[in-house]
């Protein structure tokens, strides 16, 4: 586990302008290293790359011989307002909303502080990480990006009715579809299936194929993707057949639908680690969670090794915060897992940043060190190409430009 270093979230601050010379920079989607690398950074972006001994005179540097340079990480998949403990959802309740927000702030600012420059919160009491959002957005406090989802839209009876904004007929889901808009939403998260940490049963699809598709039009109408919490086979069908945008976990996908996923260019959060863990909480958490969470850690990775085959692509989320996963962020833990459950480091880091910047929707400002991108960057001792535990490697944290 990575240990938080807590002097990494005061800004040292640089000069609006400035070069970080002499580095290794990680070419991520090439997996490659190009020796010698330099990026000149202006305000916030990434504005010129150089590869040869030439850099322009007259320009404050930071010199990074030693270092490999990357991009900054990509959370899809987060719930700020979370703890990690064996109840989340009860220190939510004891601690109330204000104590929620501050929470989030906390651990947005702790996983910056680790290397992750982006993170989408998928579910939070009240739309809280709207405001988290919108914080941050500002310039109030130095924190993270923040894509904030709200309240997730179920049904009655649906997967953590504590995150979410109950909608049952269509009028309903359109209705929520645009509050959530004028809420400030910059994603739209469904429950299309029950979960493993709750009462309700993992299988059935607790909206039909039609519902979903009337929460993706409107939603895409109002220049929103949408996130489906999809865990057992129908409600992935469903969803996929809707055409959301991400499925989140995942679990039990045929082949059929990831081969639709691959086509569709779906793309697939798997959240391989939190189920893991679950899977292995016997004493800690209810048995009846323990038992679905086997499940579906046991659907997991064979679905997970059938989806890189067939060229799904894949993007990195962890479910940070969730019941009895401990501490946020949970970055390395998932990047670890993924490894385990067969991708190469390569694949992990593309997952962790191309593939999760294209995912939001913002492939043209994130996910790769290139001129015209967030100057949102990563300083690493190690080169995480040969082992990915080098993530916790981390030198200097640069977000938007402004060295922590």
């Amino acid at each position: 586990m990575i240990q938080l270093s807590e002097d990494r979230l005061s800004v040292t601050g640089r000069p609006r302008e400035y070069i970080i010379k002499n580095a290794a920079l990680l070419d991520i989607v090439q997996g490659a290293v190009i020796r010698g690398g330099a990026v000149r950074i202006q305000d916030d972006s990434i504005v010129e790359l150089f590869t040869g001994p030439e850099i322009p005179a007259g320009v404050e540097s930071f010199d990074a011989a030693g270092m490999y340079m990357m991009p900054g990480l990509i959370d899809l998949h987060v719930h700020l307002v979370w703890d990690g403990s064996a109840d989340p959802l009860y220190t939510m309740a004891k601690e109330g909303n204000y104590l929620a927000f501050a929470r989030g702030i906390m651990n947005a600012r702790r996983s910056l502080a680790q290397g992750v420059t982006t993170v989408r919160d998928v579910g939070s009491v009240d739309d809280v990480a709207v405001d988290i959002a919108r914080v941050f957005e500002v310039g109030m406090i130095l924190g993270p990006t923040v894509v904030g989802a709200g309240r997730i839209i179920q049904p009655t009876g649906g997967h953590v009715p504590a995150l979410g904004y109950i909608a049952d007929s269509r009028e309903e889901l359109i209705k929520a579809v645009r509050y959530m808009k004028m809420r400030g939403a910059g994603v739209i998260k469904v429950a299309s299936t029950g979960g493993a940490y709750g009462p309700e049963e993992i299988g059935p699809s607790v909206y039909s194929e039609a519902d979903l598709a009337v929460i993706v039009a409107e939603a895409h109408h109002l220049g929103l993707k949408v996130a489906s919490h999809s865990l057992g086979r129908v409600g992935i069908e469903n969803a996929v057949r809707a055409g959301v945008d991400t499925i989140e976990h995942g679990a039990d996908i045929s082949s059929g639908i990831l081969q639709a996923m691959h086509e569709k260019n779906t793309y697939f959060v798997p959240t391989l680690a939190v189920y893991k863990k679950l899977s292995e909480s016997s004493g800690q958490i209810p048995e009846q969670y323990v038992d679905k969470a086997k499940t579906v850690a046991g659907w997991h990775r064979e679905t997970f090794r059938k989806a890189m085959d067939i060229g799904v692509p894949i993007a990195l989320g962890t479910d940070a915060g969730s019941p009895n996963f401990g501490p946020q962020p949970s970055v390395l833990l998932e990047m670890c897992t993924m490894g385990q459950y067969g991708m190469k480091p390569a694949d992990i880091l593309r997952a962790a940043t191309h593939t999760a910047a294209a995912a939001l929707g913002r492939s043209q400002v994130l996910g790769a060190i290139e001129a015209g991108k967030k100057a949102d960057i990563l300083l690493l001792k190690e080169n995480p190409l040969e082992d990915i535990r080098s993530i916790n490697s981390i030198c200097q944290v640069i977000k938007s430009g402004v060295m922590l």
